[in-house]
Protein backbone atom coordinates (compact mmCIF):
# COMPACT_ATOMS: atom_id res chain seq x y z
CA UNK A 1 0.00 0.00 0.00
CA UNK A 2 1.54 3.33 -1.05
CA UNK A 3 1.63 6.50 0.99
CA UNK A 4 -0.87 8.26 -1.35
CA UNK A 5 -3.32 5.37 -1.28
CA UNK A 6 -3.20 5.26 2.50
CA UNK A 7 -3.85 8.95 2.72
CA UNK A 8 -6.87 8.79 0.43
CA UNK A 9 -8.25 5.75 2.23
CA UNK A 10 -8.05 7.30 5.67
CA UNK A 11 -9.62 10.54 4.46
CA UNK A 12 -12.46 8.82 2.64
CA UNK A 13 -13.60 6.15 5.06
CA UNK A 14 -11.71 6.44 8.34
CA UNK A 15 -14.71 5.14 10.31
CA UNK A 16 -14.85 1.66 8.75
CA UNK A 17 -13.59 -1.09 11.01
CA UNK A 18 -12.20 -3.25 8.24
CA UNK A 19 -10.12 -0.38 6.91
CA UNK A 20 -8.80 0.37 10.38
CA UNK A 21 -7.51 -3.17 10.65
CA UNK A 22 -6.11 -3.01 7.13
CA UNK A 23 -4.16 0.13 7.95
CA UNK A 24 -2.73 -1.57 11.01
CA UNK A 25 -1.65 -4.49 8.87
CA UNK A 26 -0.09 -2.27 6.20
CA UNK A 27 1.58 0.24 8.45
CA UNK A 28 1.36 -0.66 12.12
CA UNK A 29 2.13 1.67 14.94
CA UNK A 30 5.75 2.10 13.96
CA UNK A 31 5.32 2.86 10.25
CA UNK A 32 6.73 6.36 9.70
CA UNK A 33 5.05 6.52 6.30
CA UNK A 34 1.56 6.36 7.81
CA UNK A 35 0.57 10.02 7.65
CA UNK A 36 -2.47 12.25 7.85
CA UNK A 37 -1.82 15.84 6.87
CA UNK A 38 -3.64 19.17 7.04
CA UNK A 39 -3.99 21.50 4.04
CA UNK A 40 -0.55 22.96 4.74
CA UNK A 41 1.16 19.60 4.93
CA UNK A 42 1.49 19.49 8.73
CA UNK A 43 0.69 16.27 10.63
CA UNK A 44 -3.01 16.12 11.52
CA UNK A 45 -4.12 14.40 14.73
CA UNK A 46 -7.80 13.74 15.44
CA UNK A 47 -8.54 14.10 19.14
CA UNK A 48 -11.83 13.30 20.89
CA UNK A 49 -12.63 14.77 24.30
CA UNK A 50 -15.50 13.54 26.45
CA UNK A 51 -16.83 16.83 27.75
CA UNK A 52 -19.13 18.04 30.49
CA UNK A 53 -22.12 20.24 29.67
CA UNK A 54 -20.18 23.39 30.56
CA UNK A 55 -17.10 22.59 28.50
CA UNK A 56 -16.21 23.53 24.93
CA UNK A 57 -12.82 23.40 23.23
CA UNK A 58 -13.72 26.66 21.46
CA UNK A 59 -13.84 28.61 24.72
CA UNK A 60 -10.86 27.15 26.56
CA UNK A 61 -8.35 29.88 25.70
CA UNK A 62 -4.85 29.92 24.36
CA UNK A 63 -3.50 26.92 26.27
CA UNK A 64 -5.15 24.73 23.63
CA UNK A 65 -2.81 26.26 21.05
CA UNK A 66 0.11 25.19 23.22
CA UNK A 67 -0.76 21.56 22.53
CA UNK A 68 -0.41 22.10 18.78
CA UNK A 69 2.84 23.98 19.23
CA UNK A 70 4.25 21.22 21.40
CA UNK A 71 3.58 18.48 18.85
CA UNK A 72 4.19 20.57 15.70
CA UNK A 73 0.85 19.38 14.44
CA UNK A 74 -2.71 20.44 13.75
CA UNK A 75 -5.33 19.03 16.11
CA UNK A 76 -8.79 18.32 14.75
CA UNK A 77 -11.02 18.27 17.82
CA UNK A 78 -14.29 16.46 18.34
CA UNK A 79 -16.35 16.53 21.54
CA UNK A 80 -18.93 14.13 22.93
CA UNK A 81 -20.88 15.11 26.02
CA UNK A 82 -21.49 12.77 28.91
CA UNK A 83 -25.16 12.30 28.06
CA UNK A 84 -24.24 10.95 24.62
CA UNK A 85 -21.04 9.10 25.38
CA UNK A 86 -22.43 5.75 26.52
CA UNK A 87 -24.15 5.23 23.19
CA UNK A 88 -21.31 6.63 21.09
CA UNK A 89 -18.70 4.67 22.99
CA UNK A 90 -20.50 1.43 22.19
CA UNK A 91 -20.65 2.45 18.52
CA UNK A 92 -16.95 3.24 18.31
CA UNK A 93 -16.02 -0.04 19.96
CA UNK A 94 -18.28 -2.28 17.90
CA UNK A 95 -17.36 -0.35 14.74
CA UNK A 96 -13.66 -0.33 15.48
CA UNK A 97 -13.24 3.40 14.91
CA UNK A 98 -12.07 5.26 18.01
CA UNK A 99 -10.38 8.61 17.40
CA UNK A 100 -6.62 8.79 16.87
CA UNK A 101 -6.34 10.06 20.44
CA UNK A 102 -9.16 9.96 23.01
CA UNK A 103 -9.30 11.80 26.33
CA UNK A 104 -11.40 10.47 29.22
CA UNK A 105 -13.02 7.88 27.04
CA UNK A 106 -11.77 4.30 27.39
CA UNK A 107 -10.72 2.17 30.36
CA UNK A 108 -8.17 -0.66 30.26
CA UNK A 109 -11.09 -3.10 30.39
CA UNK A 110 -12.47 -1.64 27.14
CA UNK A 111 -9.15 -2.11 25.40
CA UNK A 112 -8.87 -5.69 26.58
CA UNK A 113 -12.20 -6.51 24.96
CA UNK A 114 -11.68 -4.67 21.67
CA UNK A 115 -8.42 -4.91 19.65
CA UNK A 116 -8.40 -1.33 18.44
CA UNK A 117 -5.97 0.33 20.86
CA UNK A 118 -2.24 0.95 20.80
CA UNK A 119 -0.04 -0.67 23.42
CA UNK A 120 1.52 2.48 24.85
CA UNK A 121 4.09 0.60 26.92
CA UNK A 122 6.22 0.26 23.78
CA UNK A 123 6.38 4.07 23.50
CA UNK A 124 7.42 4.95 27.06
CA UNK A 125 10.98 5.73 25.96
CA UNK A 126 9.49 8.53 23.82
CA UNK A 127 7.50 9.93 26.75
CA UNK A 128 9.91 11.08 29.49
CA UNK A 129 7.14 13.08 31.21
CA UNK A 130 5.04 9.93 31.55
CA UNK A 131 8.09 8.03 32.78
CA UNK A 132 8.63 10.68 35.47
CA UNK A 133 4.97 10.31 36.46
CA UNK A 134 5.29 6.55 36.81
CA UNK A 135 8.58 6.83 38.72
CA UNK A 136 6.92 9.05 41.34
CA UNK A 137 3.58 7.23 41.36
CA UNK A 138 4.20 3.55 40.55
CA UNK A 139 0.61 2.70 41.47
CA UNK A 140 -0.44 4.76 38.42
CA UNK A 141 1.52 2.50 36.12
CA UNK A 142 0.22 -0.61 37.84
CA UNK A 143 -3.42 0.46 37.52
CA UNK A 144 -3.25 0.59 33.69
CA UNK A 145 -1.00 -2.43 33.13
CA UNK A 146 -3.11 -5.36 31.96
CA UNK A 147 -2.46 -8.95 33.05
CA UNK A 148 -0.47 -9.60 29.85
CA UNK A 149 1.79 -6.59 30.48
CA UNK A 150 0.19 -4.22 27.96
CA UNK A 151 -0.74 -0.60 28.57
CA UNK A 152 -3.67 0.52 26.43
CA UNK A 153 -4.51 3.66 28.39
CA UNK A 154 -2.62 6.19 30.46
CA UNK A 155 -3.92 7.41 33.84
CA UNK A 156 -4.41 10.87 35.29
CA UNK A 157 -3.34 12.03 38.73
CA UNK A 158 -5.02 15.03 40.34
CA UNK A 159 -2.18 15.44 42.80
CA UNK A 160 -1.79 15.17 46.54
CA UNK A 161 -4.45 17.86 47.01
CA UNK A 162 -7.03 15.35 45.75
CA UNK A 163 -5.85 12.32 47.70
CA UNK A 164 -8.94 12.14 49.87
CA UNK A 165 -11.95 9.87 50.12
CA UNK A 166 -14.80 12.37 49.95
CA UNK A 167 -17.04 9.94 51.89
CA UNK A 168 -17.32 11.86 55.14
CA UNK A 169 -19.77 12.03 58.05
CA UNK A 170 -20.79 15.57 59.08
CA UNK A 171 -22.68 16.72 62.13
CA UNK A 172 -24.17 20.11 62.98
CA UNK A 173 -21.78 21.18 65.73
CA UNK A 174 -23.80 24.35 66.36
CA UNK A 175 -26.78 22.19 67.28
CA UNK A 176 -24.65 19.96 69.49
CA UNK A 177 -23.28 22.96 71.38
CA UNK A 178 -26.69 24.56 71.78
CA UNK A 179 -28.11 21.37 73.27
CA UNK A 180 -25.04 20.70 75.41
CA UNK A 181 -24.25 17.43 73.62
CA UNK A 182 -20.93 15.79 72.78
CA UNK A 183 -19.81 14.28 69.50
CA UNK A 184 -21.22 10.72 69.59
CA UNK A 185 -18.69 7.90 69.88
CA UNK A 186 -21.10 4.96 69.44
CA UNK A 187 -24.37 4.24 67.66
CA UNK A 188 -26.27 4.38 70.96
CA UNK A 189 -24.89 7.86 71.61
CA UNK A 190 -25.70 8.89 68.05
CA UNK A 191 -29.32 7.78 68.38
CA UNK A 192 -29.66 9.89 71.55
CA UNK A 193 -28.32 12.88 69.61
CA UNK A 194 -30.80 12.15 66.83
CA UNK A 195 -33.66 12.18 69.32
CA UNK A 196 -32.51 15.53 70.69
CA UNK A 197 -32.20 16.98 67.20
CA UNK A 198 -35.75 15.81 66.44
CA UNK A 199 -37.46 17.06 69.59
CA UNK A 200 -35.55 20.05 70.99
CA UNK A 201 -35.79 22.57 68.14
CA UNK A 202 -31.99 23.00 67.71
CA UNK A 203 -32.35 25.51 64.85
CA UNK A 204 -34.52 27.68 67.10
CA UNK A 205 -37.22 28.62 64.60
CA UNK A 206 -40.10 27.10 66.56
CA UNK A 207 -40.88 24.61 63.80
CA UNK A 208 -40.55 20.85 63.79
CA UNK A 209 -38.61 21.04 60.51
CA UNK A 210 -35.39 19.37 61.61
CA UNK A 211 -34.08 16.32 59.73
CA UNK A 212 -31.81 14.61 62.26
CA UNK A 213 -30.15 12.47 59.58
CA UNK A 214 -30.46 13.31 55.88
CA UNK A 215 -30.11 9.84 54.37
CA UNK A 216 -29.27 9.65 50.68
CA UNK A 217 -31.16 7.23 48.40
CA UNK A 218 -29.65 3.91 47.35
CA UNK A 219 -29.21 2.33 43.93
CA UNK A 220 -30.10 -1.21 42.88
CA UNK A 221 -26.99 -1.61 40.69
CA UNK A 222 -24.10 -0.70 43.00
CA UNK A 223 -23.20 1.06 46.23
CA UNK A 224 -21.64 4.46 45.70
CA UNK A 225 -21.29 8.06 46.72
CA UNK A 226 -22.59 9.06 50.16
CA UNK A 227 -24.48 5.82 50.60
CA UNK A 228 -25.96 5.11 54.05
CA UNK A 229 -24.08 1.81 53.85
CA UNK A 230 -20.97 3.80 54.74
CA UNK A 231 -22.01 3.03 58.30
CA UNK A 232 -20.29 -0.31 57.65
CA UNK A 233 -17.18 1.57 58.73
CA UNK A 234 -18.70 1.74 62.21
CA UNK A 235 -18.64 -2.07 62.35
CA UNK A 236 -14.97 -2.36 61.35
CA UNK A 237 -15.49 -3.04 57.63
CA UNK A 238 -13.65 -0.41 55.61
CA UNK A 239 -15.55 0.69 52.52
CA UNK A 240 -14.11 2.00 49.25
CA UNK A 241 -17.14 3.53 47.63
CA UNK A 242 -15.40 5.96 45.26
CA UNK A 243 -14.56 3.17 42.85
CA UNK A 244 -13.50 -0.38 43.72
CA UNK A 245 -14.90 -3.91 44.27
CA UNK A 246 -16.38 -2.39 47.43
CA UNK A 247 -19.14 -0.91 45.29
CA UNK A 248 -20.28 -4.45 44.57
CA UNK A 249 -20.01 -5.86 48.07
CA UNK A 250 -16.33 -6.75 48.24
CA UNK A 251 -14.12 -6.07 51.24
CA UNK A 252 -10.84 -7.41 52.60
CA UNK A 253 -10.62 -9.09 56.01
CA UNK A 254 -7.10 -10.07 57.13
CA UNK A 255 -6.04 -10.40 53.51
CA UNK A 256 -9.07 -12.47 52.48
CA UNK A 257 -11.72 -11.13 50.10
CA UNK A 258 -15.28 -11.42 51.41
CA UNK A 259 -18.65 -9.90 50.57
CA UNK A 260 -20.29 -7.66 53.17
CA UNK A 261 -23.76 -8.16 51.67
CA UNK A 262 -23.93 -11.52 53.46
CA UNK A 263 -22.06 -10.41 56.59
CA UNK A 264 -23.44 -9.98 60.10
CA UNK A 265 -22.12 -6.41 59.98
CA UNK A 266 -24.33 -5.60 56.99
CA UNK A 267 -27.34 -6.90 58.89
CA UNK A 268 -26.40 -4.62 61.80
CA UNK A 269 -26.20 -1.61 59.48
CA UNK A 270 -29.56 -2.39 57.87
CA UNK A 271 -31.18 -2.68 61.31
CA UNK A 272 -29.53 0.54 62.47
CA UNK A 273 -30.74 2.43 59.40
CA UNK A 274 -34.25 1.02 59.91
CA UNK A 275 -34.19 2.51 63.39
CA UNK A 276 -33.26 5.87 61.89
CA UNK A 277 -36.32 5.75 59.62
CA UNK A 278 -38.70 4.10 62.09
CA UNK A 279 -38.06 6.73 64.77
CA UNK A 280 -38.47 9.58 62.30
CA UNK A 281 -34.82 10.63 62.32
CA UNK A 282 -34.73 10.22 58.54
CA UNK A 283 -37.60 10.93 56.13
CA UNK A 284 -39.63 7.89 55.14
CA UNK A 285 -38.96 8.55 51.46
CA UNK A 286 -35.17 8.76 51.98
CA UNK A 287 -34.39 5.63 50.01
CA UNK A 288 -36.45 6.54 46.96
CA UNK A 289 -36.27 10.34 46.79
CA UNK A 290 -34.45 12.07 43.95
CA UNK A 291 -30.87 12.98 44.77
CA UNK A 292 -31.73 16.62 44.12
CA UNK A 293 -34.02 16.56 47.17
CA UNK A 294 -31.17 15.24 49.30
CA UNK A 295 -28.80 17.97 48.07
CA UNK A 296 -31.43 20.65 48.63
CA UNK A 297 -32.03 19.50 52.21
CA UNK A 298 -28.38 20.14 53.06
CA UNK A 299 -28.84 23.79 52.07
CA UNK A 300 -31.44 24.31 54.81
CA UNK A 301 -34.22 26.89 54.61
CA UNK A 302 -34.63 30.66 54.29
CA UNK A 303 -32.16 31.01 51.42
CA UNK A 304 -29.42 29.02 53.14
CA UNK A 305 -29.81 30.83 56.47
CA UNK A 306 -31.52 28.21 58.65
CA UNK A 307 -30.07 24.73 59.02
CA UNK A 308 -32.56 21.87 58.93
CA UNK A 309 -30.15 18.91 58.81
CA UNK A 310 -28.26 17.51 61.80
CA UNK A 311 -26.25 14.67 60.26
CA UNK A 312 -25.29 13.93 56.66
CA UNK A 313 -22.70 12.15 54.55
CA UNK A 314 -21.00 14.26 51.88
CA UNK A 315 -17.52 15.39 50.82
CA UNK A 316 -16.91 18.85 52.37
CA UNK A 317 -18.81 21.59 54.15
CA UNK A 318 -19.32 23.20 50.72
CA UNK A 319 -22.38 20.96 50.36
CA UNK A 320 -24.17 22.97 53.06
CA UNK A 321 -23.73 26.29 51.26
CA UNK A 322 -21.84 29.39 52.30
CA UNK A 323 -24.58 30.41 54.71
CA UNK A 324 -24.43 27.23 56.79
CA UNK A 325 -21.08 25.57 56.16
CA UNK A 326 -19.56 26.97 59.37
CA UNK A 327 -22.11 25.04 61.45
CA UNK A 328 -20.86 21.64 60.32
CA UNK A 329 -17.79 19.57 61.04
CA UNK A 330 -16.68 16.10 60.04
CA UNK A 331 -16.58 13.49 62.78
CA UNK A 332 -15.03 10.01 62.95
CA UNK A 333 -17.37 7.10 62.37
CA UNK A 334 -18.99 6.17 65.68
CA UNK A 335 -18.48 2.54 66.69
CA UNK A 336 -21.45 0.24 66.24
CA UNK A 337 -20.91 -0.89 69.85
CA UNK A 338 -18.41 -0.32 72.64
CA UNK A 339 -15.20 -2.23 71.95
CA UNK A 340 -15.64 -2.26 68.17
CA UNK A 341 -12.83 -0.51 66.28
CA UNK A 342 -14.43 1.77 63.71
CA UNK A 343 -12.53 2.46 60.48
CA UNK A 344 -13.04 4.83 57.56
CA UNK A 345 -13.62 4.76 53.82
CA UNK A 346 -10.30 3.95 52.12
CA UNK A 347 -10.84 5.68 48.77
CA UNK A 348 -7.95 8.16 48.91
CA UNK A 349 -6.21 6.77 45.82
CA UNK A 350 -9.50 6.50 43.96
CA UNK A 351 -10.01 10.20 44.65
CA UNK A 352 -6.70 11.13 43.05
CA UNK A 353 -6.19 8.63 40.21
CA UNK A 354 -8.22 7.65 37.15
CA UNK A 355 -7.26 4.93 34.68
CA UNK A 356 -8.73 6.55 31.57
CA UNK A 357 -6.96 9.79 30.70
CA UNK A 358 -5.61 8.82 27.28
CA UNK A 359 -6.13 6.07 24.71
CA UNK A 360 -4.72 5.82 21.17
CA UNK A 361 -6.11 3.98 18.15
CA UNK A 362 -3.84 1.17 17.03
CA UNK A 363 -2.23 1.98 13.69
CA UNK A 364 -3.31 5.63 13.83
CA UNK A 365 -1.52 7.88 11.32
CA UNK A 366 1.32 10.07 12.62
CA UNK A 367 1.96 7.81 15.59
CA UNK A 368 5.23 9.53 16.46
CA UNK A 369 3.42 12.89 16.51
CA UNK A 370 0.66 11.49 18.71
CA UNK A 371 3.23 10.18 21.19
CA UNK A 372 4.98 13.57 21.16
CA UNK A 373 1.63 15.25 21.88
CA UNK A 374 0.91 12.91 24.79
CA UNK A 375 4.33 13.55 26.29
CA UNK A 376 3.66 17.30 26.09
CA UNK A 377 0.29 16.88 27.79
CA UNK A 378 2.04 15.21 30.73
CA UNK A 379 4.50 18.09 31.01
CA UNK A 380 4.30 20.49 33.94
CA UNK A 381 2.84 23.68 32.47
CA UNK A 382 0.42 21.92 30.14
CA UNK A 383 -0.79 19.59 32.89
CA UNK A 384 -1.55 22.58 35.13
CA UNK A 385 -3.24 24.48 32.29
CA UNK A 386 -5.34 21.49 31.28
CA UNK A 387 -6.48 21.27 34.88
CA UNK A 388 -7.12 24.95 35.64
CA UNK A 389 -6.78 27.14 32.52
CA UNK A 390 -4.32 29.35 30.67
CA UNK A 391 -1.26 30.72 32.46
CA UNK A 392 -1.50 34.47 33.01
CA UNK A 393 -5.28 34.38 32.79
CA UNK A 394 -6.57 31.65 35.09
CA UNK A 395 -3.30 30.57 36.68
CA UNK A 396 -0.26 32.52 37.90
CA UNK A 397 3.07 30.74 37.65
CA UNK A 398 5.03 31.81 40.71
CA UNK A 399 8.21 29.88 39.94
CA UNK A 400 9.81 26.98 41.78
CA UNK A 401 7.00 24.65 40.64
CA UNK A 402 4.40 26.77 42.43
CA UNK A 403 1.13 27.96 40.87
CA UNK A 404 -1.73 30.08 42.14
CA UNK A 405 -5.16 29.44 40.62
CA UNK A 406 -7.43 32.46 40.23
CA UNK A 407 -10.45 32.77 42.51
CA UNK A 408 -12.66 33.05 39.45
CA UNK A 409 -11.94 29.41 38.55
CA UNK A 410 -13.51 28.25 41.79
CA UNK A 411 -16.51 30.53 41.35
CA UNK A 412 -17.52 28.97 38.05
CA UNK A 413 -21.10 27.73 37.99
CA UNK A 414 -22.65 24.95 35.93
CA UNK A 415 -23.76 27.63 33.47
CA UNK A 416 -20.26 29.06 32.98
CA UNK A 417 -17.92 27.70 30.34
CA UNK A 418 -14.98 25.99 31.97
CA UNK A 419 -11.60 27.26 30.72
CA UNK A 420 -9.95 23.86 31.14
CA UNK A 421 -10.43 20.12 31.01
CA UNK A 422 -10.58 20.38 34.83
CA UNK A 423 -10.73 16.96 36.48
CA UNK A 424 -10.98 15.35 33.03
CA UNK A 425 -7.50 16.38 32.03
CA UNK A 426 -4.87 14.10 30.47
CA UNK A 427 -1.82 14.68 32.63
CA UNK A 428 -0.65 14.71 36.23
CA UNK A 429 0.01 17.10 39.09
CA UNK A 430 3.31 16.06 40.66
CA UNK A 431 3.60 15.91 44.43
CA UNK A 432 6.61 18.21 43.95
CA UNK A 433 4.41 21.00 42.58
CA UNK A 434 2.36 23.34 44.75
CA UNK A 435 -1.11 24.48 43.71
CA UNK A 436 -2.45 27.42 45.70
CA UNK A 437 -5.89 28.97 45.76
CA UNK A 438 -7.99 25.78 45.67
CA UNK A 439 -9.83 26.38 48.94
CA UNK A 440 -12.44 23.69 48.31
CA UNK A 441 -9.84 20.99 47.77
CA UNK A 442 -7.93 22.19 50.81
CA UNK A 443 -11.13 21.73 52.80
CA UNK A 444 -11.44 18.22 51.39
CA UNK A 445 -7.94 17.33 52.58
CA UNK A 446 -8.56 18.88 55.98
CA UNK A 447 -11.78 16.88 56.28
CA UNK A 448 -10.06 13.65 55.36
CA UNK A 449 -7.47 14.32 58.05
CA UNK A 450 -10.23 13.75 60.63
CA UNK A 451 -10.14 10.08 59.64
CA UNK A 452 -6.36 9.66 59.83
CA UNK A 453 -6.47 7.24 62.78
CA UNK A 454 -9.41 5.29 61.38
CA UNK A 455 -7.62 4.95 58.03
CA UNK A 456 -4.51 3.71 59.83
CA UNK A 457 -6.67 1.09 61.53
CA UNK A 458 -7.50 -0.39 58.12
CA UNK A 459 -3.89 -1.53 57.67
CA UNK A 460 -3.45 -3.49 54.44
CA UNK A 461 -7.07 -4.65 54.27
CA UNK A 462 -8.17 -2.71 51.21
CA UNK A 463 -8.28 -3.03 47.42
CA UNK A 464 -5.42 -1.13 45.70
CA UNK A 465 -6.29 0.82 42.56
CA UNK A 466 -3.77 -1.35 40.70
CA UNK A 467 -6.21 -4.27 40.48
CA UNK A 468 -6.77 -4.97 36.76
CA UNK A 469 -8.74 -8.20 36.11
CA UNK A 470 -8.56 -9.97 32.78
CA UNK A 471 -11.32 -9.35 30.28
CA UNK A 472 -12.85 -12.78 30.92
CA UNK A 473 -12.82 -12.32 34.68
CA UNK A 474 -14.11 -8.75 34.44
CA UNK A 475 -17.11 -10.03 32.48
CA UNK A 476 -17.81 -12.73 35.08
CA UNK A 477 -17.50 -10.24 37.93
CA UNK A 478 -19.89 -7.84 36.23
CA UNK A 479 -22.50 -10.47 35.42
CA UNK A 480 -22.43 -11.98 38.90
CA UNK A 481 -22.63 -8.67 40.74
CA UNK A 482 -25.51 -7.48 38.56
CA UNK A 483 -27.41 -10.63 39.51
CA UNK A 484 -26.93 -10.60 43.27
CA UNK A 485 -27.14 -6.81 43.70
CA UNK A 486 -30.51 -6.71 41.94
CA UNK A 487 -31.80 -8.93 44.75
CA UNK A 488 -29.74 -7.77 47.71
CA UNK A 489 -30.16 -4.00 47.50
CA UNK A 490 -33.96 -3.89 47.05
CA UNK A 491 -34.32 -6.37 49.91
CA UNK A 492 -32.08 -4.26 52.14
CA UNK A 493 -34.11 -1.18 51.23
CA UNK A 494 -37.33 -2.99 52.12
CA UNK A 495 -35.96 -3.95 55.54
CA UNK A 496 -34.69 -0.43 56.14
CA UNK A 497 -38.05 1.03 55.23
CA UNK A 498 -40.45 -1.50 56.69
CA UNK A 499 -38.54 -3.68 59.15
CA UNK A 500 -39.20 -7.40 59.45
CA UNK A 501 -35.55 -8.47 59.54
CA UNK A 502 -35.49 -11.52 61.81
CA UNK A 503 -33.19 -14.55 61.93
CA UNK A 504 -35.31 -16.61 59.55
CA UNK A 505 -35.61 -13.90 56.92
CA UNK A 506 -31.89 -13.09 57.15
CA UNK A 507 -30.95 -16.75 56.66
CA UNK A 508 -33.29 -17.05 53.69
CA UNK A 509 -31.74 -13.92 52.17
CA UNK A 510 -28.15 -15.13 52.63
CA UNK A 511 -28.96 -18.61 51.36
CA UNK A 512 -30.69 -17.07 48.36
CA UNK A 513 -28.05 -14.63 47.11
CA UNK A 514 -24.86 -16.55 47.97
CA UNK A 515 -25.25 -18.96 45.00
CA UNK A 516 -25.74 -16.00 42.64
CA UNK A 517 -21.99 -15.61 42.19
CA UNK A 518 -20.82 -14.15 45.48
CA UNK A 519 -18.32 -16.91 46.21
CA UNK A 520 -17.05 -16.93 42.62
CA UNK A 521 -16.53 -13.16 42.73
CA UNK A 522 -14.68 -13.47 46.04
CA UNK A 523 -12.30 -15.98 44.48
CA UNK A 524 -11.73 -13.87 41.38
CA UNK A 525 -11.09 -10.68 43.31
CA UNK A 526 -8.76 -12.62 45.62
CA UNK A 527 -6.72 -13.73 42.62
CA UNK A 528 -6.35 -10.20 41.28
CA UNK A 529 -5.76 -8.72 44.74
CA UNK A 530 -2.83 -11.10 45.13
CA UNK A 531 -1.56 -10.12 41.66
CA UNK A 532 -1.85 -6.42 42.48
CA UNK A 533 0.22 -6.89 45.62
CA UNK A 534 2.95 -8.45 43.47
CA UNK A 535 2.99 -5.32 41.28
CA UNK A 536 3.36 -3.00 44.27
Amino acid sequence: MTKDLKKKAVTAIAGVSALTMALSACGGSGDAAAQQLDKDGKPLVKVMFQSASNQSIATMGTWINGLQEACGCTIEWSEVQDSQWTQQKAATLTGGNPADLSIRAYHPSDAQKYPFFEDLSQHLDQMPNVQAFFAQQPVAKAMVTTPDGKMYTLPRYQGKISKASGQHLFINKTWLDKLGLQVPQTWDELLKVMEAFKTQDPNGNGKADEIPYAMRNISTTDVGWWSPFLFLNSTGISTQFNNSPSRFGGYVDNGTVKNYLVSDQFREVVEFLHTMIEKGYSPKDSLTQESSKYYASLQGADDNKTATVGLAITNTTDAFGTGLMDQYEAIPWPSSAPGVTAVADHSQDEGAFDDYAVAVRAGAPNMDTIIKLINAMYGEDLSVQQRYGTLGDWVTKNGDHTYTVSDKFFKLTANDKNPAFADRFAGWISDDWTIKGDASTERLLATDEVYKDQIAAVGDDYFPVSIVPSDEDATTLSNNSATYLSTALPKAADWMQNGGLDDASWKAYVDGITPMGIEENNQIWQKWLDEAKKKA
